[in-house]
């Protein structure tokens, strides 16, 4: 629009940009179906399928175009054609920022054509600004009048009374007094109904109800009055002659309409020109009178306004000098028409409002009108009678009508904030009735109408957390499913419930008790829900998250655990990965089943996950889980496996442990498996495992000791938390030092808050030590300021391959440490490592470089550095 307005049509700029959003509009046209799609208006913001726009100025500023006109929304056929798209353009750049000129275009090129394969929805909605709440009808409307430019007589009522008085005086004597306003006396019948004029001309009874020609009559009077006004030339005797020449029945009922302004208002002075108050007050009330006695429905009423500002518009074109400032100044307009039906319904009483609202009729009425009688009620408190007229409005799908339907299925977009608002409980039976309605009507237009009603809806309850009112939305389109399969997966990605699994399982995690009504959406996303409870299973970081996790899936039943083990059986690596650890607190046998058939498939990365997932599930029989695939894991994920199988506290799995700690390298397994072992037996604390770790630590071979330093410092540690008995003994015998045995492996601790714990303590170290990380990717340096037995903390001088195996060798001076390690996610520009492979002789260089730190722990507590982590 910018550029036709900036270049013309024909230019070429302008056909370019015609051109990218023509192929743009086909792109966003759906696929699937006939509806096309719906650009609608809520507030100052866009709705494309019930479904907010980001809002820019741009944007901001074609809805509220859109909002002054009149306009709630435009239909988007997917047949539409680049003629029709072309003819849309052309309307609203010649339309300007005028509502009213706006809405002239748009009819004149769209309304009337049936083929149009673009449709304008004209159900108005028009949003209340709270800041102009005070502000009076005439003051809001001035913007369509001009002020202070007309003579001082044509804002003063008792002088034009006076003029009409001397019209009268000048052909019939004059008189005083008159019919109530709204109805006129039977002047031209011969015989009053009801009542008699007396001689001076005061009515004294009867009326008959005011036509609507005599008020069209007395709108065109009022604009001959402006047009003489506006003529600097004119004389006061044409205003006469006129008067002169009107029907009687016209001047009575003007005559008392501004005795009734005067009266009104005496003293007050209004920047309203009063010819145009005049034509509304003889317009509303003679659309008032009409639907209080039953004459026309509320439906009709809206025409009937339109109607009769048609007929104002030649006074409109008159006195519009300040609305033509207003233009200029970019400021919108609003429809006069709108103006004239906001006026009607503020003089509508409440009885009447109601009684409306809660009749078949509710569609016709307005949503901006709709709006603010709800937020009266429930300003009040009176909730009940909000939803009443909230679920008749629902109950408007089911009309015979399909114009009804319509305008409700519009409205439902308009109002879907009210559906839930606090006290009032209604989404999930509204959009059980939409989706009811949207299979059975088979108008594509409508169809598209209720699809944005049905996605706004949605949409309230996903962010208000309604998960009631979700599950609802879930089975409705279950119920679109079975009926309209491609309509229901067009519906889905939309709506987005499964996208917002997430949020709602961290809502899950937060409250003291999941919800009820949440365990019903996640039941009907069985697959989605599943995926996503996997996925954060293995990012919780507290045991009271995972255990919360494991609740959720089990509340799914069956059917959510026939998808976990499906998604282990033929899903990808790293979904099949992810479930383990729910599998293994719900379903052992599936998981030691399906486990070796698929772990031979994946590589190392994926081995230290199941490990870990395992871990994080912490079931009672985790640790002979993990025994029973332990020869299908990757030689550097063994350690790991086997420290878990001791802090599991599973004395089953003892005999195996005493086999891999008795044979050593003897089975192909390398020093830190055999070492894992005796410790695993020492957290454990088996007494049948005694005489194996005596052997180790006891036996010679002619003068020397029979296995080497490290392996029986390890030995003596086990027998010592087995039988602390041992340990003087073992003191006393074992040729061992205290500071040795002082680095000792933690036990499991079953109070601890966290999924995972410490095998081994972490030391901050005297001095930092430089280190050398090779990989596939390269070489890189650390330096280690945090060591234990099991790996530590550096910081990295150049990105790191996080996850990945490495070599790691580490400088003690002219002797180093070295091992196989992988590298894990740490703080920013540090690296953690966990040591998974080295010989005994390395590890007991970590270990001596341990106990020094240890011994100097006081000078290290003096020193600058206090061992917190650089960031």
């Amino acid at each position: 629009m910018k550029y036709v307005r900036l270049y013309g049509f024909q230019h070429k700029r302008t056909e370019g940009q015609f051109e990218v959003t023509w192929n743009e509009l086909q792109h966003g046209l759906p696929k699937d179906g006939e509806g096309g799609f719906l650009l609608g208006v809520s507030d100052n913001r866009l709705l494309l399928d019930g479904v907010a726009l980001e809002s820019g100025q741009a944007e901001r500023s074609f809805a509220q175009l859109l909002n002054a006109a009149g306009l709630a929304s435009i239909h988007f056929s997917k047949g539409v054609t680049v003629d029709d798209f072309a003819r849309l353009i052309r309307a609203f750049a010649v339309g300007g920022s005028k509502a009213q000129d706006v809405v002239k275009q748009i009819k004149e090129t769209l309304g009337d054509n049936k083929h149009s394969t673009i449709r304008i929805n004209e159900v108005k909605f028009v949003a209340a600004d709270p800041g102009t709440a005070d502000v009076t009808i005439a003051a809001q409307i001035a913007a369509q009048t001009l002020g202070p430019e007309f003579k001082d007589w044509l804002n003063d009522p008792q002088k034009l009374l006076q003029l009409i008085a001397a019209a009268e005086g000048s052909r019939a004597g004059g008189g005083e007094g008159g019919a109530p306003i709204g109805s006129v006396p039977n002047v031209g019948s011969g015989q009053p109904v009801g009542g008699t004029a007396t001689e001076g001309g005061t009515w004294a009874g009867g009326v008959v109800p005011l036509q609507e020609e005599e008020v069209i009559q007395a709108i065109r009077l009022l604009t001959k009055f402006g047009v003489v006004s506006a003529d600097p030339s004119a004389k006061p005797e044409l205003l006469q002659t006129e008067l002169a020449q009107a029907d009687p029945n016209t001047k009575l009922n003007l005559q008392q309409l501004l005795a009734s302004l005067a009266a009104k208002n005496p003293g007050e002075a209004n920047d309203t020109p009063l010819l145009m108050k005049a034509a509304e007050h003889m317009a509303i009330r003679f659309a008032m009178e009409r639907f209080q006695k039953g004459d026309i429905k509320v439906n009709a009423v809206h025409q009937m306004l339109e109607h009769m500002s048609r007929q104002m518009d030649t006074l409109r074109q008159i006195l519009k000098v300040h609305e033509d400032k207003m233009s200029k100044a970019g400021i919108l307009v609003e429809s006069h028409a709108d103006i004239l039906d906001r006026m009607f319904w503020a003089e509508v009483p409440e009885a009447g409002k109601k009684s409306v609202l809660l009749s078949g009729e509710a569609p016709c009425v307005p949503p901006r009108n709709i709006r603010q009688f709800i937020e009266v009620l429930l300003e009040r408190g009176d909730q009940e009678s909000a939803t009443a007229v909230l679920q008749n409005y629902a109950d408007c799908l089911t009309a015979k009508d399909p114009e009804p339907r319509r305008k409700a299925a519009i409205g439902l977009s308009q109002l879907a904030d009210l559906f839930a608002a606090p006290g009032i409980d209604l989404i999930g039976p509204v959009v059980h009735k939409i989706g009811e309605a949207l299979v059975r009507d088979p108008d594509p237009e409508v169809q598209s109408l209720l699809s944005a009603a049905f996605v706004r809806l949605s949409s309230e309850a996903g962010n208000r957390k309604q998960f009631k009112a979700l599950s609802e939305v879930c089975g409705a389109i279950e119920g679109v499913a079975r009926q309209r399969p491609a309509m229901a997966n067009e519906l889905r990605p939309r709506i987005g419930v499964e996208n917002r699994l997430p949020e709602f399982i961290e809502e899950a995690l937060r409250l003291p008790q999941v919800p009820p009504d949440l365990i019903l959406v996640l039941r009907r996303t069985s697959q989605a829900a599943v995926e996503h409870l996997a996925d954060r299973f293995f990012r919780c970081m507290r045991r009271e998250e995972c255990d919360r996790m494991v609740d959720i899936a089990n509340e799914l039943g069956p059917t959510g655990l026939q998808i976990a083990r499906e998604m282990l059986r033929t899903g990808p690596v790293r979904q099949a990965a992810s479930v383990v650890g729910l599998l293994s607190r719900l379903d052992v046998p599936t998981l030691l089943e399906l486990l070796p058939i698929r772990l031979p498939e994946w590589n190392r990365f994926y081995h230290d996950i199941v490990v870990r997932q395992i871990a994080y599930g912490a079931a009672p029989d985790r640790g002979r889980t993990l025994l029973e695939i332990l020869e299908h894991l990757d030689a550097m994920v063994l350690p790991q496996a086997i420290d878990e199988i001791g802090m599991s506290g599973d004395r089953t799995t003892v005999p195996p442990l005493m086999v891999m700690a008795e044979a050593g390298e003897a089975q192909g397994r390398s020093a830190i498996i055999q070492i894992k072992a005796v410790e695993s037996l020492g957290r454990l604390r088996e007494p049948e495992s005694i005489s194996v770790l005596r052997n180790l630590l006891e036996t010679k071979k002619m003068w020397k000791w029979a296995n080497h330093r490290e392996l029986r410092i390890a030995a003596a540690q086990a027998l010592a938390k087995i039988d602390p008995r041992y340990a003087s003994q073992v003191m006393t015998d074992s040729g061992l030092a205290p500071g040795e045995l002082a680095i000792a492996p933690l036990d499991a601790a079953p109070a601890c808050p966290w999924v995972r714990q410490r095998r081994y303590e972490r030391i901050v170290l005297r001095k930092s030590l430089s280190a050398i990380i090779s990989s596939s990717w390269g070489r890189s340096s650390i330096s280690l300021r945090e060591l234990s037995l099991g790996g530590g903390m550096g910081t990295k001088e150049d990105n790191l391959r996080v996850g990945s195996e490495a070599s790691i060798d580490i400088s003690t001076g002219v002797r180093h440490i070295r091992g196989q390690v992988l590298l894990r996610r740490a703080r920013v520009n540090e690296v953690g490592f966990e040591i998974v492979n080295t010989d005994m002789e390395s590890r007991l260089r970590l270990r001596n470089v341990l106990m020094e730190a240890v011994e100097r722990a006081p000078e290290v507590k003096n020193n600058e550095w206090r061992g917190d982590r650089k960031v």
